[in-house]
């Protein structure tokens, strides 16, 4: 289900382009892995803003993950973040350290998945952590015959949990929604694009309103499973 973004007055509105790429998959079975278990995850965005006319945001995030069977698995990774204008008023870097809970599960063709992911972040513009929560739920539906074409649909919540001295105000932080079509273009490589709105929620200033066309590729080398988010 959606959770669509209120109507404000007064908002800041831009348009942009994100790129995404992801990697999942099982690491080969070995004596430290007898049962195939543990898992790889590396993704990274190129974020443009200003009307998709700069570079304004950039990210890398590895991790590793364990598979508690076929629908749960629990993640913990890394993540570099660098951002420039518009959405810093000045160029910053941030690190991240995140845990995450995934489920996934088949309902005949309807793929259906969560994630719940906690991020504890250190930022250049102040010192202090800050904990942030996020909440996803995504639709994945298999178009025709031969399933080649997709629909997706997905919505994630952040929430800060304490206040810092870099920004971040406890609360709602922001909300992304995103509704576009897919290609399968392999049983392990798959591709989105569509449209996502992102509402960040501003407290020392008017609320901020991000129209994004979104291009994501997933990759998932274990073969064994739809791509992961």
């Amino acid at each position: 289900m959606l959770v669509f973004a209120p109507t404000l007055e007064a908002q800041y509105v831009d348009s942009g382009t994100w790129f995404g790429g992801s990697m999942t998959g099982k690491l080969p079975q070995s004596m430290n892995n007898p049962k195939g278990s543990w898992r790889l995850w590396m993704d990274g965005q190129l974020r443009l803003g200003d009307d998709s006319s700069r570079f304004s945001q950039g990210l890398v995030r590895p991790g590793f993950g364990y598979s508690l069977n076929q629908a749960w698995s629990l993640w913990v990774g890394y993540a570099y973040v660098r951002t420039d204008q518009p959405y810093a008023l000045k160029p910053s870097t941030e690190n991240r350290i995140w845990e995450q809970i995934s489920w996934q599960h088949l309902v005949g063709s309807t793929d259906l998945s969560s994630r719940t992911r906690l991020e504890q972040r250190f930022h250049s513009a102040g010192s202090g952590t800050g904990v942030r929560l996020r909440e996803m739920g995504k639709l994945i539906q298999p178009l025709g015959v031969k399933k080649i074409w997709l629909i997706a649909v997905y919505d994630e919540i952040f929430v800060n949990m304490n206040s810092t001295n870099f920004g971040a105000r406890s609360g709602a932080d922001r909300n992304r929604a995103f509704i576009g079509p897919g290609i399968n273009l392999s049983r392990s490589i798959r591709t989105e694009l569509g449209y996502m709105n992102q509402y960040t929620f501003n407290n020392n200033g008017p609320d901020r309103v991000d129209n994004i066309f979104s291009v994501n590729a997933f990759w998932n080398f274990s073969h064994s499973a739809p791509p992961e988010e």
